[in-house]
């Protein structure tokens, strides 16, 4: 990161548009320490970085098509932007949200995904929220219990939704409202992948990897490590989880450490996908793959 603008920066959040063209949000450690609230944010097109600043702690990134093409940024307070050709809008999700939920909400916004071409945001408490106007976020979450902590969220449509969270919490959303799942584990889910074929994946604490096959949902017991499992993603084909420290393959059963040639990072943790390549993302590494070849953008 030496000979990038993001040196000395934490890296919070990157996602891929195009290849060679992506989002990355940061942070400075020193402000942070000193509780500021704050984003550094650049915009990364073919080896250029065009910096920004955010007056708010912004850690996680969805591109979206609805209600026009942009990218969804969010704060665990609740603070958002989103970001479009036709200008930006920032504000407070939890005020411009209808209906009211039963309880006020101040906090705690754990997640934001792109669903359909929509931002969805998740967090404590049973929280749920589909943004459907640039300042107008959809509370969806009736039937949620306020003691389910939602970590992540993914589906196949609006109308087709898994939320998992912690105590290996499974909540799928279809006509039907909100229905558990039974779970195979207690661990603390913190990433879900729904695949084009139908399928799912959930990972987690103690590196907890969990398949859903006809409506069931199985363990895999791959025995590959105990990291926490942060980040789930399909590209080409293939799925791929991120710990911390590694990039594995998943095959079958197993997960296969992927090889990054002669430039390894230290740090993975995010996984991001376009069509055409797939950027893996740590706190202070950021690759980008095409399919045949890694290299590096921070």
């Amino acid at each position: 990161m030496t000979n990038t603008p993001l040196h000395g920066l934490v890296i919070r959040d990157a996602i891929v548009r195009i290849p060679g063209t992506g989002y990355i949000y940061a942070a400075d450690p020193a402000r942070e320490a000193d509780g500021v609230p704050h984003a550094i944010t650049f915009k990364y097109q073919q080896g250029r970085f065009i910096r920004g600043d955010a007056n708010y702690d912004a850690f996680a990134l969805a591109l979206v098509s609805h209600p026009e093409p942009g990218l969804v940024s969010v704060a665990g307070a609740g603070y958002y932007s989103a970001i479009s050709a036709s200008g930006s809008v920032s504000g407070d999700l939890f005020d411009n949200s209808n209906p009211l939920p039963p309880v006020p909400r101040t906090g705690g916004i754990r997640a934001v995904a792109s669903i359909g071409g929509r931002a969805f945001a998740v967090g404590l408490r049973g929280m749920a929220y589909r943004l459907d106007q640039p300042r107008q976020w959809t509370r969806i979450d009736d039937g949620l219990p306020a003691d389910f902590d939602v970590l992540a969220i993914d589906g196949g449509s609006d109308a087709d939704l898994h939320a998992v969270g912690r105590g290996g919490g499974i909540w799928h959303f279809d006509d039907r409202g909100w229905q558990v799942c039974e779970s195979p584990t207690s661990a603390a889910l913190r990433t879900i992948h729904c695949t084009d074929a139908g399928d799912a994946y959930a990972a987690g604490d103690g590196g907890v990897l969990l398949q859903r096959r006809n409506g069931v949902w199985e363990t895999i017991e791959h025995g590959c490590t105990r990291d926490t499992i942060w980040s789930l993603a399909g590209f080409q084909g293939q799925l791929y989880a991120a710990t911390l420290s590694t990039l594995y393959r998943i095959e079958g059963n197993g997960l296969v450490e992927v090889d990054f040639g002669n430039d390894r990072p230290a740090s993975c943790r995010r996984i991001s996908v376009c069509d055409g390549q797939m950027w893996s993302a740590g706190d202070f590494d950021l690759m980008a793959f095409d399919g045949e070849r890694w290299s590096r953008i921070v």
